[in-house]
């Protein structure tokens, strides 16, 4: 008798093998900036040019923290969060009815609720990622791109980009690329900064990385939902939930508005809430909630060009052939391990053997 695999069940099995090898000793620490001195990170330098970058000074602070006087900061910073300037950035879809539906800083167990809920609803979202939340659910980082979400980065640990040097947010930026990568086999090509905190150099070092920058549309986007976890109440969540979908609903009534790019957040259980009472409360509003790459009409979401996994390593559908992490350095561990590549070959024997 020969057993008859699909190509989706084989890859499902093959990517779950991936996600169950994947190794946290061979990280950074979590909830930290990344050394830059790292083995990893003399490699990941080796293939970017950080010299033209714009020379603009670091910020003390740390996001949403007061800004300057508007007179002291320089017109070619472009400093979305003290200045309102958008840069390059994505803050809206560009075709009215669009609702680019985002949630930030997971995956957290958390999510887990979230993704039935989404289901439930028929809906996809982008799931911008924490690197150091990713090390530590891989499963829950695969079963939301398994599901059919679109991943993207939200660096390795949340800390304001404007307050970094260049080479820390290449480290922020790589470790979290490393990670996803070796648990899903796509490098992402779309980037939320923390706090929506970016200007004309961190720009820079993130386009030289292959990214796309996300924000989100206005203040009213934003459900601040996160801060619920602190002063939970029935009245307070309910509050919250009626001022975000009351805006939604008016935005997308007016034709003469583009789509809208919202942000939410994966963290809590009371955030997960609030994104089901806030499906339930725009069910009749003129909005189609999608992926931030379906709204802006992107159908190559990932730097591979490609929504395919591929085994890390194996050249692939990757340009050339290249290896997005640069050459794999032992003491900071290979993305794939032996045992993984083990188990997948073992997979793909299994799958041609006549009983």
């Amino acid at each position: 008798m020969k057993v008859i695999f699909s190509t989706s069940a084989l890859m499902l099995l093959a990517s779950t093998a991936l996600a169950q090898s994947f190794n946290i000793a061979n990280y950074p620490p979590v909830n930290a900036v990344p050394p830059v001195n790292s083995p990893q990170m003399t490699e990941w330098l080796k293939e970017i040019n950080l010299a033209d970058v714009p020379k603009l000074a670091l910020h003390p602070g740390n996001p949403p923290a007061p800004c300057p006087q508007p007179a002291t900061i320089p017109a070619d910073q472009c400093w979305w969060t003290c200045q309102q300037c958008l840069g390059t950035d994505y803050d809206r879809c560009p075709n009215a009815g669009d609702w680019g539906i985002t949630f930030d800083d997971g995956p957290t167990p958390n999510t887990i609720p979230l993704l039935a809920t989404l289901k439930a609803n028929n809906v996809k979202a982008t799931f911008f990622v924490m690197g150091s939340n990713v090390v530590r659910n891989a499963p829950i980082l695969k079963q939301e791109y398994d599901e059919g979400h679109h991943i993207a980065s939200h660096t390795w640990s949340h800390f304001p980009l404007t307050s970094l040097s260049n080479e820390q947010i290449v480290a922020e930026v790589k470790w979290t690329e490393k990670a996803v990568f070796e648990i899903t086999g796509l490098r992402m090509k779309y980037i939320r900064p923390p706090y929506g905190d970016i200007d004309n150099r961190v720009r820079d070092v993130i386009t030289k990385l292959g990214y796309r920058v996300v924000d989100w549309t206005d203040d009213a986007a934003d459900s601040k939902d996160f801060a619920l976890n602190a002063k939970y109440t029935e009245a307070t969540l309910a509050a919250g939930v009626n001022t975000m979908a009351t805006h939604l609903t008016t935005w997308g009534a007016n034709p003469a508005n583009k789509g809208i790019i919202t942000l939410e957040h994966d963290l809590y259980n009371v955030t997960v809430t609030f994104a089901k009472l806030l499906l339930d409360a725009t069910k009749q509003a003129k909005l189609k909630p999608m992926t931030v790459a379906q709204c802006l009409g992107d159908n190559s979401p990932y730097q591979t060009g490609t929504t395919v996994p591929m085994i890390p390593g194996g050249g692939g559908n990757k340009p050339n052939g290249t290896n997005p992490d640069g050459p794999v350095v032992k003491s900071q561990g290979s993305r794939m391990s032996q045992t993984t590549g083990v188990a997948i070959a073992s997979i793909l024997a299994f799958a041609a053997l006549v009983f």
